[in-house]
Formats: structure tokens, C-alpha cells, sequence
């Protein structure tokens, strides 16, 4: 059996994995100081106030981080960590460029339609991309090679079987 040394895979998820912990972390911390009142500017650009995005961003960070151990050790379920990591960022990356395409959708709307029915698109005249440009978004490119990773590994093993 050929056994591939695994440490660059484990770089690699030390890297991803503090990203979305790092940023994780801020946006909890800034939808925290929002929710009571305060008014924390830190990154407003890059991090978004929204304490559940935090979490799950903090989530996936953690995900990948924990296979850290066995993947320097290349261990048994050493890439099945990666390919969690990359399937959780993947959904939660489909979650907010959903959110962003129906806030696009209303946005299109408002500007588009006659008087009467704009109002019920009223809250959208403002919006931009850039309201919800999420951290989760941007971070995703840094996932890709995850994602290709595990898709051929999962090819692999299903061409096997």
C-alpha cells in the first residue's frame, strides 16, 4: 500500500481552519456588541455582525483544525476531517450567496416595478453587494482545493467499490 505523507494537508488545514476561526470569532464578537448596543467598528468591511454566522464559521474553523493531529500523523481518517471542513463551508457558502441572490432579487425588483407594488420592495432600494458580502463568501476560494480534494477522493473510493 502506497502511503502519502500527509503534512502539507495538515499545513494547509491549519490555515483554513484559523481563517474561518479568526473570522468566526470576530463576527460573533461584533453581532455581540451589536446586539447590546455597542458600537464595536472593527473590520467593517471584511466582518459581518451576525452572531450565528460566527458560530458556524468558528464551527468549520474548529472542523478543520481538530483532523490536524491525525493528518501530521497520517492517520487512518486523516482527510475525512478535510472533506467535513469542505462539505460544512461549501453549504454555509451556498447559504449566503443565496441570501445575497434574493436580496439581489428584491433589489431588482423594487427598481423594476410600477408604484404600487415597489412598496412591498421598499426595504431593498438601498441595497448593494457589498451589504452582504459575508466573510463566509470570500474564505470559500481559500476551500476550492478542499473541495477538488474531496470530491476526487470520494470518486476514488466510489470507482473502487
Amino acid at each position: 500500500m502506497k502511503t502519502q505523507n500527509s503534512k502539507p494537508i495538515a499545513i494547509y488545514s491549519i490555515g483554513i481552519g484559523a481563517l474561518y476561526l479568526v473570522f468566526g470569532v470576530l463576527e460573533l464578537a461584533r453581532g455581540l456588541s451589536e446586539a447590546f448596543g455597542a458600537t464595536w467598528e472593527i473590520c467593517t468591511m471584511l466582518v459581518y455582525p451576525d452572531m450565528f454566522s460566527g458560530v458556524t464559521l468558528s464551527i468549520v474553523g474548529l472542523i478543520f483544525l481538530f483532523g490536524v493531529p491525525l493528518q501530521w500523523k497520517n492517520g487512518k481518517d486523516a482527510k475525512s476531517y478535510l472533506a467535513v471542513g469542505a462539505l460544512l463551508a461549501t453549504v454555509f457558502f451556498s447559504v449566503y450567496v443565496s441570501i445575497m441572490a434574493a436580496h439581489a432579487l428584491g433589489a431588482g425588483i423594487y427598481h423594476i416595478s410600477s408604484e404600487p407594488y415597489a412598496d412591498i420592495f421598499v426595504d431593498w432600494a438601498e441595497w448593494t453587494w457589498m451589504d452582504d458580502m459575508r466573510g463566509g463568501i470570500w474564505i470559500y476560494a481559500f476551500v476550492l482545493p478542499a473541495v477538488y480534494s474531496s470530491v476526487k477522493m470520494w470518486l476514488t473510493r466510489k470507482n473502487k467499490q
